[in-house]
């Protein structure tokens, strides 16, 4: 649910205090009785207008610079959101002065969440809390297999695996990660040092209820992707025709369009790996790996979605800034089985949380998506296939390797842009202890030290 504070300061912080007795800080796996789980994040405009004093907002202003100025802002520089994904194009509810906080709910129970959803409107509706006319539902398509989730374009989600040091790596915990999906806590929570060690957000000149406000905090980005099922299914059968045709028939159309599907991705439609020789797929899904057995990219290849946003210790990750997210996804529409009409509404929600939207979302998306990022070894000049807007009908996606394993095909051409971004919201999701200090009434005395306070009296 999309929220907008129409009546601010103490009308907005007294919902919040209503609302944050519902939110949830424990996994379903750790407290199964902790369903629906409800949780929120709030834009900077969503903070100014709950009364983060100045002082507070500084350090956003200063730490997280993209966060103070809003998606909406960034979008066309830092995410490659032009063309029909450009933020004057978003839906309303994302522009920057619309969206003040967003309220997620995850639940297995439907009566139960229909009744919390109720609960907020209701709060919403007493407190002058505008709540967007239609919210964004995810599905959950498991193609009759409960431990499954999929997406739209036909591909299996949720196959990354990231670890917490200090969390992942308990040893009471039955299976290890390798040691490149391994992270340190500050990859993730405020407050805490990152993989190469810094601590940004350590605070030490701050008082420390500011210090406490930020301690343990992250920043989410919702993103809301429209997908074009029919263009996608037909570049799937554009490429696979050449491919037929290169290997005289011997390879069929429909393992032909599994193999482009496969190679757009970086990975079969069901999470198993590519074959660096065969071309066929390997064992069982894998949520942890490396590349260590596809150097060449002849299996996986360099430009493949797969390869750049997740180069799990690959050519383009730093050896300190691998850029990890912590991400849900979950599909939103009729599946194609479903719908095939061109029209059909359907598409991503994508919810992302780390410590730093500059360093890890956007150079993702605007380093790694939107360009061949420096030191990859594609010799292509084509962007993020299955994530970006795609502008150059002449831009090459390289497929190195044999290239009799495909009919004689060296690269694909003509990508279209199968995704078009509905908006993007930069938020901030506080610990209950957080909430409550957005929530307390006490004209910002929580927020100094006892030894300044009387400089505010």
């Amino acid at each position: 649910m999309l929220l907008k504070f129409n009546g601010k300061g103490s009308l907005a912080r007294k919902f919040l205090g209503a609302l944050s007795k519902d939110v949830t800080y424990t996994s379903r796996a750790r407290d199964p009785e902790s369903d629906p789980q409800l949780s929120v994040g709030f834009t900077y405009r969503g903070l100014e207008a709950l009364g983060l004093p100045c002082h507070v907002q500084l350090v956003l202003q200063k730490l997280a610079p993209s966060f103070h100025l809003g998606a909406p802002v960034q979008a066309a520089t830092r995410l490659g959101d032009t063309g029909s994904s450009a933020p004057d194009r978003w839906d309303g509810d994302f522009q920057l002065e619309a969206l003040h906080a967003v309220v997620s709910l995850h639940y297995t129970d439907d009566a139960a969440a229909a009744k919390l959803v109720e609960r907020v409107r209701r709060l919403a509706g007493e407190l002058q809390v505008r709540v967007a006319e239609k919210p964004l539902r995810g599905e959950n398509f498991t193609h009759g297999k409960t431990d499954e989730r999929w997406v739209h374009f036909g591909y299996r989600d949720g196959l990354s695996k990231v670890g917490i040091r200090g969390w992942s790596d308990d040893p009471n915990r039955t299976r290890k990660l390798l040691p490149v999906s391994m992270h340190n806590p500050g990859e993730f929570l405020l407050g805490h040092p990152d993989d190469g060690g810094a601590n940004p957000w350590a605070l030490a000149a701050q008082p420390q209820a500011v210090r406490s406000f930020f301690c343990e905090a992250s920043f989410g980005v919702l993103r809301q992707m429209e997908q074009d099922e029919p263009a996608f299914r037909g570049y799937l059968e554009e490429q696979a025709r050449q491919i037929v045709k290169g290997s005289g028939g011997a390879i069929k159309e429909t393992s032909a369009i599994e193999l482009v599907r496969a190679k757009l991705c970086g990975r079969f439609r069901d999470g198993r790996r590519i074959h660096p020789e065969t071309q066929e797929p390997v064992g069982e899904p894998e949520d942890d790996f490396g590349y260590a057995s596809d150097l060449e990219g002849k299996g996986c290849p360099f430009g493949s979605h797969i390869r750049r946003m997740n180069p799990r210790g690959g050519e383009i990750a730093h050896q300190l800034r691998h850029r990890p997210l912590m991400r849900r996804g979950a599909p939103y529409g009729r599946t194609w089985e479903e719908d095939k009409s061109a029209d059909a509404e359907r598409g991503l929600l994508g919810l992302f949380f780390c410590s730093s939207i500059e360093n890890q979302f956007e150079h993702l998306l605007g380093e790694w998506a939107d360009r061949v990022p420096m030191g990859n070894l594609d010799e292509g000049n084509a962007k993020d296939p299955l994530a970006s807007h795609h502008e150059d009908p002449d831009a090459r996606f390289v497929l190195p390797g044999d290239a009799a394993q495909r009919g004689g095909v060296t690269e694909f051409k003509g990508l279209k842009p199968f995704v078009r971004t509905r908006g993007t919201a930069y938020l901030l999701y506080p610990t209950s202890d957080g909430l409550e200090q957005l929530a307390t009434e006490d004209d910002g005395h929580l927020w100094i030290d006892e030894v300044d306070r009387e400089a505010f009296r």
